[in-house]
């Protein structure tokens, strides 16, 4: 193990550690209910408290009061955000917009990360003309990843905001058309590509925390429950489903922690589309069994399964369903195959 890499592990760690703290006493299923009672998924006084502990600070540079660290530093943390169903844009505005501002020469940007820093704003990203986007209704500003790789911002004030159903209520969506003039984003082609990956990769690391979540309720639960004078868990078929999502759950958190680890490399979009779209099939495959052994208890709004149901769900669909990702993953196969020259 090299010196970087010991150091890597070690504040990876440490912010970690800081998260799941914070999480433990802040983002509880009390807090969680509390959100779906009012109404509103976005709490100002978590993402304060998210602020003063320095998370959302982490890609911020040093010169607009962030830790500069790299997305790499995150992977673990963002694990933790799934895991804990955040109902905050944790990704969007400290993650994907942090990196986008950084990497823009847009005048404002400065200013933007500094906001974003002192958790004095919360940005939503709109990527490849998507029909919706997360957390539109609390943003201050909207990045537009578009897929002629232009990339604008616009303000709150720019934006109008009309709200959509949606099956994650703790991940709202809504409908957004742009009414002002935009500002564009000059972003390198080799920045916006890791850009993309980091958006891809990062969701793949919540979609594979909040995976690890239901295969644990599931497993408590098993544990617990009794037929035949005997836990249900110790039947032979419900260890056979339990050891298949347990399976799929470690290669979807080692995929989707790499892919987050290695965005700076060459091959970063493909390694995280191939990392979210197995997490999907993970994903499928952890909500099933759950609602399955569950039986009707995994039905109730009164029990908290429904939460990590439903968060699967959407991340399984934001930055690119699984279909879609295999899809884009095979045509570049095929395209590398028609590049090699026959014998």
């Amino acid at each position: 193990m090299t010196q970087a890499t010991a150091s890597l592990d070690a504040e990876r760690q440490e912010l970690l550690d800081l998260s799941e703290e914070l999480l433990a006493r802040a983002c509880t299923v009390d807090h969680l209910r509390a959100r779906l009672d009012d109404g509103t998924a976005h709490s100002p006084a978590l993402w304060a408290r998210l602020a003063e502990a320095g998370i959302l600070s982490a890609l911020v540079p040093e010169e607009q009061g962030g830790i500069a660290l790299t997305p790499a530093h995150l992977s673990t943390t963002l694990h933790a955000f799934g895991r804990h169903a955040v109902p905050e844009p944790f990704l969007e505005t400290a993650v994907i917009a942090a990196s986008v501002l950084g990497a823009s020469s847009w005048q404002e940007a400065p200013a933007w990360l500094e906001r974003i820093a002192g958790g004095d704003a919360i940005v939503a990203i709109r990527m490849d003309d998507a029909p919706h986007v997360a957390f539109a209704r609390d943003a201050d500003l909207m990045i537009d990843l578009r897929s002629d790789d232009s990339v604008h911002a616009f303000t709150r004030e720019e934006l109008d905001v009309r709200d959509v159903a949606s099956l994650d209520p703790l991940r709202p969506l809504a409908a957004v058309t742009t009414t002002g003039p935009r500002a564009v984003l000059e972003v390198a082609p080799e920045d916006l590509e890791r850009i993309r990956a980091i958006a891809v990769a990062g969701a793949a690391c919540m979609l594979a925390g909040a995976s690890r979540s239901l295969l644990d309720l599931t497993v408590d639960y098993i544990g617990v429950r009794k037929q035949f004078d005997r836990p249900v868990g110790s039947f032979q078929g419900v260890k056979h489903k339990v050891a298949d999502v347990a399976v799929m759950v470690d290669l979807a958190e080692a995929a989707a922690l790499t892919a987050l680890d290695r965005v700076a490399e060459p091959d970063a979009l493909r390694r995280a589309a191939a990392a979210k779209a197995y997490g999907g099939d993970t994903a499928h495959l952890a909500n099933l069994h759950a609602l399955q052994l569950h039986g009707g208890i995994g039905f109730t709004w009164e029990y908290q399964l429904h939460i990590w149901l439903k968060r699967v769900m959407s991340l399984s669909a934001d930055y690119g369903t699984t279909r879609m990702l295999r899809r884009r993953l095979a045509k570049e196969l095929l395209a590398s195959l028609d590049e090699v020259p026959s014998s």
